[in-house]
């Protein structure tokens, strides 16, 4: 770890003053997020400095020793074509802060634009935001267009196609992030504003989404809920009664991996229920829990039997 060249997070954003692509480097950041699971390219881990400059820590293997909100050296290769990603090997090329710093100022508003749409709810941006490119659209979700192998057809390359006509390459964009800015993979979550447009919003209405309220991420409940319910009742898209989708995009892939797995909540009774009753909740109520003890710490009740 010594003989690593050290540089500063900002110098890396800095691809004019720094081209570093390729070389074992030693950098200084806190861990805004820990994934529980892996993408296809193993774990990503998301560091800031204090200055909001970021970048995607990448390993094959769980790293066990991370723990988000602490500060961290972490030692490792920077990829060969994205100046901000960063691969380790395992938990001995990164090691804590005996004395810790203070959390940074945590902004939640950035600007970039569009590199590539990747489907309807996945876009990679030019100038990255919290060290990453890669965002995923916060509260919605859309047809798979490759999930195991395996795509939702027809309404997954529409609905990719209506976000490359809302959001063609090297349109402006501002990322607002969620409350909890990544996901379980590691991704980053935000609403995706065009002006003052909310795409994210403006893909429910268009009947190319659907609600996917994951806590604490609830921004804008209320409002996707009347979106979804207006596309229904107006038959656009998913919800074409001449051509509806065989299973909403979550529901295909719980049933790819052997069922449901997340607790959910009915947002106005505050009651949940087990996973294998998502369906029990109107589309327009679901609030899904990761465990069942966040329903209980967010003040949701189990339903009681009989309901």
């Amino acid at each position: 770890m010594t003989n690593n060249l050290e540089v500063r997070l900002a110098d890396l954003v800095d691809h004019e003053k720094a081209n570093l692509k390729g070389k074992e480097v030693t950098v200084k950041g806190y861990l805004a997020g820990k994934p529980d699971e892996p993408l296809d390219d193993g774990y990503n881990y998301p560091f800031i400095d204090q200055g909001m400059n970021g970048i995607l820590v990448k390993s094959r293997k769980k790293l066990e020793n991370l723990k988000p909100g602490h500060w961290f050296q972490v030692s490792g290769t920077l990829d060969h074509t994205h100046q901000q990603e960063l691969h380790v090997a395992s938990d001995a090329d990164v090691s804590e802060f005996e004395v810790q710093l203070a959390s940074p100022t945590y902004s939640r508003q950035f600007s970039s634009s569009v590199k590539k749409v990747v489907d309807g709810d996945t876009i990679h941006l030019e100038t990255p935001v919290l060290g990453t490119t890669k965002v995923r659209f916060v509260s919605i979700d859309t047809p798979e267009t490759n999930y195991q192998g395996d795509s939702q057809g027809y309404y997954a390359e529409e609905a990719t196609r209506q976000l490359q006509s809302l959001l063609p390459v090297g349109e402006d964009v501002s990322i607002r992030v969620g409350d909890e800015a990544f996901d379980q993979y590691g991704r980053l979550l935000a609403i995706v504003w065009k002006g003052e447009q909310n795409i994210n919003k403006e893909m429910i209405e268009i009947g190319m989404a659907v609600p996917y309220f994951i806590y604490p991420n609830l921004e804008n409940f209320e409002e996707y809920g009347g979106s979804v319910v207006r596309a229904k009742e107006s038959g656009k898209g998913l919800w074409n009664p001449e051509r509806p989708i065989d299973e909403l995009p979550y529901e295909f892939r719980f049933n790819k991996r052997g069922g449901p797995n997340k607790y959910v909540g009915h947002y106005e009774t505050k009651q949940y229920v087990k996973p294998e009753k998502w369906e029990s909740i109107p589309i327009e109520h679901r609030v899904f829990f990761l465990k069942e003890k966040d329903a209980i710490d967010a003040g949701y009740k189990k339903e009681s039997p009989g309901c």
